[in-house]
């Protein structure tokens, strides 16, 4: 049977990520701005050379943008 380590101290590691003073709120539009750029580039490339892979993901990406941008509020 595997022994488990018990002292590991993890709360001093989750607690510095507490207190970067980032809020998730900016993280994920942080996230969100990126992938709404990319995004859109790529279903302006698949309108640009009629590739329906390339806008199909160009509109996942932006309904995935919008997700992340709405959970954040």
């Amino acid at each position: 049977m595997p022994k488990f380590i018990a002292s590991l101290h993890l709360d001093s590691i989750f607690s510095s990520a507490h207190q970067s003073g980032l809020s998730s709120q900016t993280v994920l539009a942080s996230m969100a701005f990126p992938l709404s750029i990319v995004s859109g580039l790529l279903l302006l490339d698949g309108a640009l050379s009629a590739s329906v892979a390339s806008a199909g993901i160009g509109i996942l990406g932006l309904v995935a943008a919008q997700a992340i941008k709405t959970r954040g509020q």
